[in-house]
């Protein structure tokens, strides 16, 4: 296995580390061949930072400058400007913003010499000539250079300041750095010496498929091995090997995933087969002394008339108990049948009766179709019935109600609840080992059953209403 790990690595490595001799040499290439061919424009880099000074350029410089200036002199300004009263702050770091505040309240002409001096930004955010223009609208031809370039009308995109205007923040930052190549709103710019050249899509994209280059767009988060500007350059691989490689790993990891998945049900089907194994001998097991006690309890009721009286409540305790334990054992036996054939059934003559012996424990109203004889399991229909009725008595809402009908064949019994639970929480009820207030177990064994049985239950709601439906052999019972 670290042998294949190993020759993997070596091919993703070669990959990475031919991508990396050969792409600058394409590049180098591409820049030639760009710079053979017509431009859509061509600026000078040193003229345009003339014309347009980086704190006119930047969009930071739109906001309040308050890491440049004293908090507490900004106040105090702020409150002058409003006023044009003093005190005026001191500061020698606001001593600018202090003449063009007191020039505005005073409305003193200021030359433009003093725009450059004082740094073009005003604390406040945007320039210092924007605000000036709202008290002299006048000097707009003298001050428009002063301007930043957002506070400026929109100028047609084929020119240099509605290029800039265009630029989002993170290109106004690698213009400004002077990048050798970056991408501003599809077109490349290309830097020769002291001047840019602009390049527009058709132009580039031609040029890079002749040497088969590409680039994206670069992120401050991501990883790249030649990148200029905004742009990480990439070759394109032709061969496809690395696509490949991806898909190699990826089908390998289904395979793991897949064994892995096929070996833990395996597990656990083993797991489950040892659990029903040991029940199984218990329960086999369990038979030989409950036979024991049913002749024990045979044997006392031959001499019953010997017993003394104040005995005879418990021998009908003994008696009943020994009967529900061969009961409960033969039921067991059912349940643990390794091939899973149908139960035993047994006649029910009145099926109405039967219900309202089950029920009797439980503040329970019944409402029970016309009465029938039935053939049914009577342990695991009645244990079924019994675990229902307790479990909304424990846990649901008054008032329960127990329906019966017959329909089709089949025996339909409903239990129900002024509860909350519904279909949706059914698959969670019947996990086997999950228990939600006392149910679970319970009602996984009995829907196991029940399904022995050929028939079905389910949960719907609100209100909480359990519905078995059983296939019987039912008559109507003769009056």
């Amino acid at each position: 296995m670290k042998k294949y790990v190993l020759l993997i690595s070596l091919l993703l490595s070669g990959v990475c580390h031919a991508e990396a001799d050969n792409l600058p040499e394409r590049l180098r290439s591409v820049r030639a061949e760009l710079l053979n061919s017509e431009p859509l424009a061509t600026y000078d880099f040193r003229k345009l930072q003339s014309r347009f000074p980086n704190p006119l350029l930047l969009p930071s410089s739109l906001l309040p400058q308050s890491a440049v200036y004293p908090l507490k002199s900004l106040k105090r300004l702020y409150k002058n400007a409003i006023t044009c009263k003093g005190p005026w702050p001191v500061s020698p770091l606001v001593t600018q913003p202090v003449v063009f505040t007191r020039a505005i309240c005073n409305n003193t002409i200021l030359p433009k010499g003093w725009f450059v001096r004082a740094g073009y930004i005003h604390p406040g955010g945007g320039s210092y000539a924007v605000r000036y223009l709202e008290k002299h609208p006048d000097a707009v031809e003298d001050l428009e250079r002063y301007l930043h370039i957002q506070e400026r009308e929109l100028a047609p995109t084929n020119s240099i300041l509605g290029r800039l205007q265009r630029m989002s923040n993170e290109e106004i930052h690698v213009y400004i750095a002077g990048a050798e190549a970056f991408i501003s709103n599809g077109e490349l710019w290309i830097r020769n010496g002291n001047e840019y050249n602009v390049y527009d899509q058709p132009t580039w994209a031609f040029v890079l498929n002749q040497y088969d280059v590409n680039f994206t767009r670069l992120k401050q988060t991501d990883f790249c091995l030649v990148k200029s500007g905004n742009i990480c350059w990439e070759k394109e691989d032709q061969s496809h090997l690395m696509f490949y490689l991806l898909v190699g790993l990826l089908v390998v990891n289904v395979a793991l995933l897949i064994g892995w998945s096929v070996y833990r049900w395996r597990i656990r089907r083993r797991a489950m087969q040892e659990r029903m194994l040991v029940l199984q001998i218990l329960t086999h097991e369990l038979r030989t002394p409950i036979a024991s006690l049913g002749m024990t309890v045979e044997g006392f009721r031959r001499h019953f008339d010997a017993l003394p009286e104040s005995l005879y409540d418990e021998f009908r305790r003994l008696t009943e108990d020994s009967r529900r334990l061969r009961q409960l054992a033969e039921a067991s036996k059912d349940y643990l049948q390794a091939n899973q054939q149908e139960l035993s059934v047994q006649q029910v003559d009145s099926f109405n009766e039967w219900v309202e012996y089950l029920s009797e424990p439980y503040d329970v109203s019944l409402q029970l179709s016309d009465d029938r004889s039935v053939k049914v399991n009577i342990y695991w229909l009645g244990t079924c019935i019994d675990n229902l009725l307790s479990n909304a008595q424990k846990y649901g809402k008054a008032p329960i109600k127990l329906t019966s009908s017959f329909n089709d064949g089949k025996l339909i019994v409903r239990v129900e609840d002024k509860g909350q639970l519904g279909s949706k929480d059914w698959a969670r009820l019947r996990k086997p080992f999950v228990s939600e207030k006392g149910l679970g177990l319970g009602l996984t064994i009995v829907e196991s059953m029940i399904r022995r049985m050929g028939g079905r239950m389910k949960l719907i709601g609100p209100p909480t209403t359990f519905i078995l439906e059983i296939p019987c052999e039912s008559n109507s019972a003769s009056g």
